[in-house]
């Protein structure tokens, strides 16, 4: 026992190709041992059976009949002037001798039949039986020989040619017969040709015939058992390699999956896959937590460099209020107060944009329509985009579900990605902002035919402060991710360059017990 289980302890930890290999190796062994068979053992006790079979018809032929014809010829003839007699005479001679000479033995070997071919005459003479048959009428003998001629033609052509004897598997009526022919010689001269044969018993031809069967299927196993063999091989060697190549690119990009692959291959795969979407999900979770560190510290910056920015930017402002009043009547003065006032304003926004995103203003939840907030934030932006020469197509699903939000903070979203696309389109273009619902969440979707952003650009748009126009602050998208975020909904952004941008926005729908249902935590863009 113990040498079996090492001896399987060591199959199994071979390769699985090797092991697939060995299985099939087995299996096709079957087939082999067979043929093995056939050659080595079966073909000779068949051979050892014919060459009997062949002993005992040379005997009768070589020792009694050949010897026999040519006694009854010397005493007919001398055999000096047996060539030189006509064709009939000789028929009539050889006809004879043979019949005195074949039909005793054909008597004494019950299923033997024998027979004499003249050459010139193109006659056959047969005594004997290879059946035990009743007596055959003048026509019926004609025609066993017209038979026998035909079945022995091909060995009788083969004598004539080599003038040496030639014994030979043959059959005759469905039936497997071993067939001994020799020539005779009179006077150096062939003029006839004997042979004999006999009927072997039906199971060597069943045998034979199984044994050809046989060999025919275990050829034929052989054949589909390796073609099989090499196509396992084949699909499991496409398989790993799949799967090797696979896990190159995953290892570069955890969200390439693996393709689908048929077999216990695809199991593994899918089971790759898993486990990559679930360390493609903790390194987003633990990004997630990064990033919102990070906001929060650079918040809390932000906040306090805006309120310090805030107070001297109010003394500023106050003074240019009394200077208006008080300097209202010097020329040119108004100008000036014109300036700094517009200076004042601008940094007023950019501190209330620096305010909001690092102390978000306390949210007002309510249940509402997100195409009712839509249709408000166009009442707005239409003429802004009817100036930039945009041409908007809306498509608003109806009976919607609502979403628990903030309206305004939500109002605000939308503001800025339709601010963003308009200046993506300088030149003008195409808008289209489509809202339909999904199996828990709302989405709204932002396509413009803009200049599209660059893929280098593309993993940082939601980042504070990050912008690649030569005016903004780049707080606008990443104060939009902030709002949806803390709505438990996500922001994603697809983007050619050249041919435009996709921003969409998806939002949980308002639960029947008045909260949120669990929708994705994912911000991934």
């Amino acid at each position: 026992m113990s040498v079996v289980k090492h001896f399987f302890d060591k199959f199994f930890h071979q390769s699985l190709r090797l092991q697939i290999l060995i299985v099939v190796a087995s299996l096709l062994l079957i087939p082999i041992l067979i043929m093995f068979y056939d050659i080595f053992f079966a073909s000779k006790s068949d051979q050892i059976m014919l060459l009997d079979h062949e002993g005992k018809l040379k005997t009768a032929v070589e020792s009694k009949i050949v010897p026999g014809i040519k006694e009854d010829i010397l005493k007919e003839v001398n055999d000096l002037d047996f060539n030189s007699l006509g064709p009939d005479q000789k028929a009539h001679i050889l006809e004879s001798a043979f019949n005195n000479a074949a039909g005793p033995l054909a008597a004494d070997f019950p299923g033997v039949r024998f027979g004499l071919y003249i050459l010139g005459s193109e006659q056959i003479f047969v005594q004997g039986f290879l059946h035990q048959y009743r007596p055959l009428s003048p026509d019926e003998v004609l025609e066993r020989e017209k038979r026998i001629m035909n079945e022995a033609d091909s060995g009788l052509i083969a004598v004539i040619a080599s003038e040496r004897p030639l014994a030979r598997l043959t059959s005759s009526l469905r039936d497997e017969t071993y067939e001994y022919l020799t020539p005779v010689f009179i006077n150096n001269r062939l003029v006839a040709v004997v042979w004999a044969d006999e009927r072997l018993h039906p199971i060597f031809a069943q045998s034979r015939s199984f044994l050809s069967l046989t060999k025919y299927i275990a050829l034929l196993v052989l054949f589909v058992g390796a073609a099989g063999a090499l196509l396992v091989i084949h699909n499991l060697a496409s398989s790993v390699s799949s799967v090797k190549i696979g896990l190159k690119e995953m290892e570069k990009d955890l969200t390439r999956l693996l393709p689908e692959i048929p077999g216990e291959a695809g199991e593994i795969a899918m089971a790759i896959n898993k486990m990559a979407v679930s360390l493609a999900e903790k390194e987003r979770l633990e990004y997630e937590m990064q990033r919102s560190e990070r906001l929060a510290s650079l918040g809390r910056l932000v906040t306090g460099v805006a309120h310090e920015l805030r107070n001297p930017i109010g003394v500023v402002k106050a003074s240019v209020q009394v200077m208006e009043k008080e300097y209202s009547q010097t020329p040119g003065m108004n100008e000036y107060i014109t300036v700094i006032k517009e200076q004042i304003d601008r940094q007023n926004r950019v501190i209330q944009e620096l305010l909001d995103f690092g102390r978000p203003s306390k949210e007002m939840i309510q249940p509402v329509n997100i195409n009712s907030l839509m249709e408000k934030v166009l009442t707005f932006t239409l003429p802004m985009l009817t100036q930039s020469d945009i041409r908007l197509e809306v498509s608003f699903a109806t009976d919607l579900p609502k979403i628990l939000a903030d309206p305004s903070r939500i109002k605000q979203v939308f503001v800025n990605l339709i601010l963003n696309s308009i200046q993506a389109m300088p030149a003008g273009g195409d808008l289209f902002i489509k809202t339909h619902p999904g199996d828990d969440s709302i989405y709204a979707e932002f396509k413009d035919s803009g200049q599209g952003i660059n893929p280098d650009d593309l993993p940082r748009i939601f980042d504070p402060f990050y912008t690649t126009k030569e005016t903004g602050t780049g707080l606008g998208l990443s104060i939009s991710h902030q709002i949806i975020r803390s709505h438990n909904g996500t922001i994603h952004v697809r983007s050619i360059p050249g041919e435009g941008t996709v921003f969409k926005v998806i939002l949980p729908i308002f639960g029947e017990q008045g909260g949120v249902q669990n929708g994705t935590q994912n911000t991934d863009h």
